[in-house]
């Protein structure tokens, strides 16, 4: 049994812990959950962003054509951040992990900031702006 729990980006819900059967499984449900793109907003992607993945300049969110911006929304790639690596420490999670995954897109498509994710990204001395919904767990290293 896995355990993942959800960070919501919206602050007035609690982090929510997933039970999953496998690596696997916790994975699938994080691409289909972030995947969704729920809470996308044109007016919040990121402008700097666009021009990189793009090409293309624009000098509001508004502006960038729907189709456009529709493309960027449809975009998925959930991405790892180790916020613990295997071995780190003994007095924590022994030889296990801890991962963030997150929505690799969530500047493009206008996702609100993670809070909580972020704070957990700087407390691990990797700070980023974390966008989005996001997962965090507990890997076991070393066992089968």
């Amino acid at each position: 049994m896995v355990v993942w729990t959800l960070l919501p980006c919206d602050k007035s819900n609690p982090p929510q812990p997933r039970e999953v059967a496998s690596l696997g499984e916790a994975r699938a449900a994080v691409d289909e959950h972030l995947g969704a793109s729920k809470f996308a907003s044109k007016e919040r992607c990121d402008l700097a962003a666009v021009e990189a993945h793009t090409g293309t300049s624009y000098a509001q969110a508004l502006t960038v054509p729907d189709d456009v911006y529709a493309a960027l929304k449809a975009l998925n790639g959930a991405a790892a951040l180790v916020l613990l690596p295997p071995n780190s420490t003994g007095l924590v999670v022994g030889s296990d992990s801890v991962v963030l995954m997150y929505d690799q897109h969530g500047g493009l498509k206008g996702l609100p900031p993670n809070e909580r994710a972020s704070l957990l990204t700087q407390a691990a001395g990797q700070p980023r702006a974390v966008r989005g919904d996001c997962f965090v767990g507990r890997l076991a290293y070393g066992r089968p």
